[in-house]
């Protein structure tokens, strides 16, 4: 794995070969440092969430106590049949969602904000 090792900030070239391109290595390491809270999961904020995440951000917090509902699987991508039809766990929408997105990358930290 190539590595660019800067003021504790490791850039993984490969990863974000596309972005180092684009950026450059100062823009990145600061982007790498960078925290976000996305607030509400339905089509956009999950699409927004995705692309923060791809992008090597530091951490999210995703926010959305809603529980998913049948039109969301027409906008939220990680969302199932099965997350409507199971309603009775109580999980929310960001609860869902949050081990999918993790797994995008797994430089950055994806939470789900406490009540």
């Amino acid at each position: 794995m190539d590595l660019i090792y800067h003021h504790d900030t490791t850039v993984d070239e490969k990863l974000y070969s596309r972005q180092l391109y684009v950026m450059g290595h100062e823009a990145q390491r600061r982007m790498m440092s960078s925290r976000a809270v996305v607030v509400g999961l339905s089509g956009l904020g999950v699409e927004v969430a995705k692309n923060i995440i791809l992008a090597g951000i530091s951490s999210v917090v995703l926010c959305d106590p809603e529980k998913p509902n049948s039109f969301d699987l027409g906008g939220n991508f990680y969302l199932t049949e099965q997350d409507v039809q199971q309603q009775t766990e109580g999980k929310s929408r960001a609860e869902l969602c949050q081990s999918k997105l993790a797994a995008l990358n797994e430089y950055v930290k994806v939470e789900v904000a406490s009540e």
